[in-house]
């Protein structure tokens, strides 16, 4: 293990002290509270976090001060109560001390010793050893990112902490109910626990900026929890989508009557409630970058967070930029079109179970110039010559109100048959071990005609999904690798014998067979 240097363990130090719930996932978040200065033998002096954090960064030869006091809470996901906690740096001893003010957690310290970091706690060794050294270790060898967006930057962290504790005590196992009744067969943990933490983030939000809403519009609302939750917190709201969902029956009277089955066109969207002020887009989709437009045409404030990438046109998002992902490439054209729409655009990152938690926020008009607007809207529009460019309302690819399923199930079963039989042969034959064979997606997708791969490709997306789908033959190995799956036996028996239903497809197309007795395989022999 090489040697931390003393720049970087007090740079591991300075993100340490921001995330201890990184080393302790019954913690939800960090607030520093106070920040003290100790100058030699003087009385403690307040400071602040930012003299802490670059004090911290700078060159030890360059330090005016003998160390920091640091007062802070943490913010657990269960208990009631928040957790006082006092943290010690001291840059003489090089030394870094924690006192947690819980018998739940233990106190612990950190001191750089001859370039080896030495760990003092009642904790586990295993504590120390897996968890906290090797996040130090990690931590020491970072390098700041300036350009990241703070997680729940523009709210109250502690407020919005406590309401979601307390909206998940009100509703999950309601919601979760409602789930059960419906028959749906998405995750409903996923769906509710985003949609608690979405609804206590925007009344935060609204209440620390002064923007409660006379009334609020999810647009592509989907299954309405949104909705139903800030309804039954007391915000007054309409959800509209294509699509009317089964859960939508479920709810109280008060957020059925507000969901509403209707197609957002966005070149004649209109609110039929005038009282509506803010517009709400949570995972819309193909009304993403409509948002901005709509919030700007409307006059209204708007909470955005994209998801799958599209154009104003309604077409697949196009890269602008490919040094950059492409989610954050995205981000950056519907930031533009905000931008374009007159707003002040705020960015912030949710703590929600989606990956895709990135919102924008357009709180403030800059300028209300719509003539300039739309301007930029018809201009995003005829790049990709939809409709008549001569028409004032150029055409918007929607989507159809009946959703295409689109799976491997609606391909010919004869194509799907051959296709993996090609697959596994290229396989067979890439390895003299007839069970080892590998190779990169690439290279089998180079192997198939341009009728095979775009026969499956219009109805599931292509080969990546059909071999995932024939996770009984296949398995992906790390990285783009695909080989065979060899069959094992079930590590604990099933209890009652199932019924077999398909031939084994090993035992007719291995040239070794299957390696499993009859008895032993879940396929027919």
């Amino acid at each position: 293990m090489s040697a931390v240097e003393e720049p970087q363990f007090w740079l591991a130090i300075g993100i340490l002290i921001k995330n201890y719930h990184a080393l302790n996932k019954k913690i939800f978040e960090v607030v520093i509270s106070r920040v003290q200065k100790q100058q030699d033998e003087e009385p403690l002096c307040d400071s602040t976090q930012e003299e802490l954090e670059r004090t911290l960064r700078e060159r030890p030869e360059k330090r005016t001060c003998r160390g920091f006091r640091i007062g802070f809470k943490l913010l657990p996901k269960k208990l009631k109560e928040n957790i006082l906690a006092t943290a010690f740096v001291d840059f003489q001893q090089r030394h870094y001390r924690c006192q947690i003010a819980s018998d739940d957690f233990e106190d612990f310290s950190v001191r750089l010793d001859g370039g080896q970091l030495e760990i003092d706690s009642l904790q586990t060794g295993r504590w120390q050893e897996f968890v906290l050294k090797p996040k130090l270790l990690s931590w020491s060898q970072s390098k700041p990112d300036e350009t990241k967006v703070k997680s729940l930057g523009l709210v109250d962290v502690e407020k919005y902490n406590d309401l979601y504790k307390e909206l998940k005590q009100k509703h999950a196992q309601r919601l979760l109910q409602y789930w059960q009744t419906a028959q749906e067969s998405t995750d409903p943990l996923k769906f509710i626990y985003e949609d608690l933490a979405i609804a206590a983030y925007l009344i935060v939000l609204w209440g620390q900026t002064q923007t409660e809403p006379k009334a609020f519009a999810d647009l592509g609302c989907g299954n309405g929890l949104l909705v139903h939750i800030l309804n039954a917190e007391g915000y007054s709201g309409y959800g509209y989508d294509i699509r009317k969902r089964k859960l939508w029956s479920l709810y109280p009277a008060e957020t059925s009557k507000s969901l509403i089955e209707q197609a957002v066109e966005p070149n004649s969207f209109r609110l039929a409630f005038p009282e509506i002020d803010w517009l709400i887009g949570n995972h819309s989709d193909e009304l993403s970058p409509w948002l901005p437009v709509l919030a700007g045409r409307l006059n209204t404030h708007f909470f955005l967070l994209p998801c799958c990438p599209y154009e104003l046109s309604g077409a697949k998002f196009q890269r602008r930029n490919t040094s950059i992902s492409a989610y954050q490439d995205f981000l950056h054209y519907v930031f533009k079109v905000s931008e374009q729409c007159g707003f002040e655009t705020l960015q912030d990152r949710l703590k929600i179970p989606s990956t895709k938690r990135l919102a924008l926020l357009g709180l403030k008009r800059t300028s209300k110039d719509t003539q300039s607007m739309e301007n930029f809207v018809q201009e995003e529009l005829q790049k990709y010559k939809i409709g008549d460019p001569k028409d004032e309302l150029i055409t918007i690819k929607l989507r159809e109100k009946e959703e295409i399923v689109r799976n491997c199930t609606k391909v010919d079963r004869s194509i799907i048959n051959g296709l993996v039989l090609k697959i596994f042969r290229l396989l067979l034959d890439s390895h003299e071990d007839s069970w080892s064979g590998r190779l990169p997606m690439r290279d089998i997708a180079q192997t198939l005609t341009k009728e095979e791969l775009s026969g499956i490709k219009s109805e599931c997306g292509g080969i990546k999904t059909l071999l995932r789908n024939k996770h009984e033959v296949f398995q992906f190995c790390g990285g783009d690798l695909i080989g065979i799956r060899k069959p094992q036996m079930t590590a604990v028996p099933h209890p009652r014998l199932a019924i077999k239903k398909r031939d084994c497809f090993f035992k007719l197309h291995h040239p070794l067979g299957c390696p499993l007795e009859d008895s032993e395989c879940t396929f027919i022999h």
